[in-house]
């Protein structure tokens, strides 16, 4: 692991706290690989959450972040938090430092103050084999406190569906 990565990941451990991020004046954005991406949803020990895949050139995914927002902040005193993986840098080509500015500018833009990871790979099979994942976002996942799957959402989904998912991922 480089000197970059080991340093981002003890700035995202200590940004992914309970509530340090969610309730943060602004968007906090990292760019992360497979690994910087595992190691985050383990600092969310003891909680559940809903993992989202998205992008800012995915209109679906964006329509539906005002309602995922939503459940969010219903659930976080019950422990239910959100973590967002932007593929925007999926688009060959793209830089990180400059699509870090554009998602965290985007979210601020848009009042969206939630954990975000922009996931930065060569290839998406990686990430893909390891969430078992079909490929196009949005899609939601639903894990537990154990970090289980434990739901999933394949497409958009309403705040009624996000909902179940966290109480899915809260085990209620």
């Amino acid at each position: 692991m480089s000197k970059i990565h080991s340093i981002f990941l003890l700035l995202a451990l200590s940004c992914f706290a309970p509530l340090a991020c969610q309730q943060a004046e602004g968007a906090t954005v990292q760019v992360v690989d497979l690994e910087g991406l595992k190691a985050a949803i383990p600092a969310h020990n003891d909680q559940g959450m809903l993992l989202n895949f998205w992008a800012i050139w995915c209109g679906p995914c964006v329509a539906e972040l005002p309602e995922l927002l939503e459940v969010a902040h219903e659930f976080e005193g019950q422990g239910g938090r959100v973590l967002g993986v932007s593929y925007d840098l999926m688009v060959p080509g793209s830089d990180p430092a400059t699509i870090e500015t554009t998602v965290r500018e985007f979210l601020e833009g848009r009042g969206h103050h939630f954990p975000t990871v922009i996931y930065d790979a060569d290839d998406y099979d990686a990430i893909d084999a390891h969430f078992d994942l079909p490929g196009p976002v949005p899609i939601t996942l639903a894990i537990d406190k154990d970090g289980n799957i434990v739901d999933r959402q394949n497409g958009s989904a309403s705040k009624a569906r996000f909902q179940e998912m966290m109480r899915k991922a809260l085990g209620q």
